[in-house]
Parts: C-alpha cells; structure tokens; sequence
C-alpha cells in the first residue's frame, strides 16, 4: 500500500453564508474534513502531498469546479458521489458584518465517509486519522477502522485524533466522552465544547485556569493506550493548551496575536474551520517532530492561521520550487512563530 500519512474521516460541507443585509455567499468549501485536509496539507507541499489520503463523500448536485479545485492540491483524493441525492450543505448565518456571532445548521443530511469502504486503499494505511464525531460514535469509528487495519495485516497503531461534534458535547455525555477517550491518542475540544461537557453555559476563553481544571479531568481520567495520549484545547484567540502524563503542560499563543499590531490583526477574517485546520497541521508537525506535541501544536497554530485570512480555503500559487499559500511561506511562517516564543523565554 502506498505510505500515507494522514486522513481525516472528517465531513466536507457546502456553506451557504449569509450577512445582514447582502447576497449571500453559495457553495463555499466547508467542513472538518476539508479544513483538517488543508492544515495538513499546508505542510507538505508536491509531491509530498501524495501522502495525504482524503475519501469524500458527495451528492449528484457537488460542483466541479469545486472538484478540480480539490484535485489542484495534489492529493490522493477518492470521491464517492451519490447518483440521487444531494451533498451535505449548511446555513451558515453571521448576526453582523464582523464576523462574530453565528448561527449554523445543517440543510441536508449529512454524508459520512463508510469504514466498510475503505478496506484495500491507501487510506487504510494511514499514520494519523483525524474525526469529528459523538463519543458513541467515536467508539465504533476507532474499533471498526483498526479492525479492518488488522484485517489487511496492518499492525502499526495510528494516532488517532478526536475532535467532538459540537452537538454531542452536553453533561450527559460527559461519562461516555471519558470512557472514549482511552481509544484515542489526542482529544481536542475547543473550549466551548470542554465547558459544554460540564454545562457550563458562558465559559471564557482567557479563563486560563478553568481550562486548564477541566482538561485535566479528560487527563487524570486517561487519554490514548497506557494513559499516554495528549489534552489539546483549542481556545481561539487566546492560543492553545497542550497537556499530557509526559510533559509539562503550557499555553501557546495564537499565530496572530491580539497585541501584535493593527496589520496582523486585520489579516483574521473569519474563524470558521481554524479549529480543524489546527489538527490537520498538529498531526503533520507530530510526524515531522517525532512525537513533540509542543511542536505540533507550533504547526497546529500556523495551519490555523491561514484559514483565518478568508472565507472559505486559502489561494495556493508557486514561486520557483516553493508553495505559497494566500502569498506566504508556510515553513517562513513557522519560523517566525516558533522565533517570537524563543524570545520570550
């Protein structure tokens, strides 16, 4: 099988995003997978980008030039369209022009990516899985998948990376969120979702220590094989909290600081989808880095910062042998960021 090196089994969504008072915007790329998808890939450019193994599943009405579009990154894409019946499309409406608040809802069923599906490709095969699901999901997701991986003689244990869905994150799950966890080798709420499992109903992001409170119960209970997985808590403009058993736990700031200075703050458009950008480079930079989880949240936050810049996916160009993204250097990106840390220590 061909070498993969991650795959998310994430959902791809055609926004409809509206604003008060303007046209709405039609068929825009959305969701987890198409964003984890793209902070991976950000990270390894052609023909690199070959490792990343992406299945998507579409309806009759997916645009083409929304394919093409996808196919121009390079990747070992595999799209399964449904001869009747219709992508997975959301309503995404903003109570203002800013960019703040919003309200989302899904207007078609939603099409997931099958597990039965994948046995004999490339997929199966991959270092990392990436997914957005319900902790009773989840569950089956984990045993059916490394199920079949055994099946093909694949005995290597992928990092599995787990993101809950938004709607499952509620008190009443809280005890089958924690039981999930010990499949998994990164749980990766955002704030908002940590806070929902124990009903907290306003959390604040820059409440440092409470995050901190509520990511060690995920923790102490036990997260990955033997207790070895890893806590990150993605807490939008106040940056990251990674945790684990095996090292000091620590905040990262996001890439684009609040205090930087006007310039960088007017290039954060929309933070739709940075999230699962996030964990798309996070896993990218855990393989590169063998196994720093400091240095892939490093990556996570670049990746991240590329989604903000626009609605929607980032321009891709080349200048000589070098990807640009939106016009700048991924790799001269993360130098700059891991720079701006090592100065304040």
């Amino acid at each position: 099988m061909d070498s993969i090196a991650f795959a998310s089994f994430g959902s791809v969504v055609l926004d409809e995003i509206r604003f008060p008072n303007q046209k709405p915007l039609t068929n825009v790329l959305g969701g987890s997978g198409a964003y984890a998808t793209l902070g991976a890939r950000l990270f390894l450019p052609s023909p690199l980008s070959r490792s990343l193994a992406w299945s998507i599943h579409v309806g009759n009405d997916f645009p083409d030039a929304i394919a093409e579009h996808l196919q121009s990154w390079d990747v070992n894409l595999a799209i399964d369209k449904e001869s009747d019946g219709p992508s997975t499309r959301g309503l995404l409406e903003y109570q203002d022009t800013t960019f703040g608040p919003k309200n989302f809802k899904y207007t078609t069923p939603v099409l997931a990516v099958q597990e039965s599906k994948l046995q004999g490709t490339a997929l199966l095969a991959s270092k990392v899985y990436h997914y957005l699901a319900s902790p009773q999901d989840m569950e089956t997701h984990v045993l059916n998948t490394l199920a079949l991986r055994e099946k093909e003689g694949i005995t290597d244990r992928p990092l599995i990376i787990w993101e809950p869905a938004p709607l499952s994150c509620k008190p009443e799950n809280l005890e089958a969120c924690l039981e999930t966890t010990g499949l998994v080798d990164v749980f990766s709420p955002n704030h908002l979702e940590l806070a929902a499992f124990f009903g907290h109903r306003h959390p604040v992001a820059s409440d440092r220590s409470e995050i901190e409170r509520l990511g060690s119960k995920f923790l102490d209970s036990g997260v990955g094989p033997e207790g070895k997985g890893a806590v990150v808590i993605r807490a939008g403009e106040n940056g990251c909290f990674v945790q684990s058993r095996n090292i000091s736990s620590r905040w990262l700031p996001p890439f684009y600081e609040a205090d930087i200075g006007e310039e960088q703050a007017a290039k954060v458009v929309d933070a739709t989808g940075a999230g699962n950008a996030f964990l798309g480079g996070y896993a990218i930079g855990y393989l590169q880095r063998r196994g720093n989880i400091i240095e892939a949240a490093r990556y996570g936050s670049v990746a991240a910062s590329f989604a903000l810049e626009q609605v929607g996916m980032p321009e891709k160009s080349d200048e000589g042998d070098e990807e640009l993204w939106n016009g700048a250097s991924v790799l001269r990106r993360l130098h700059e960021y891991r720079a701006r840390q090592e100065l304040l220590q």
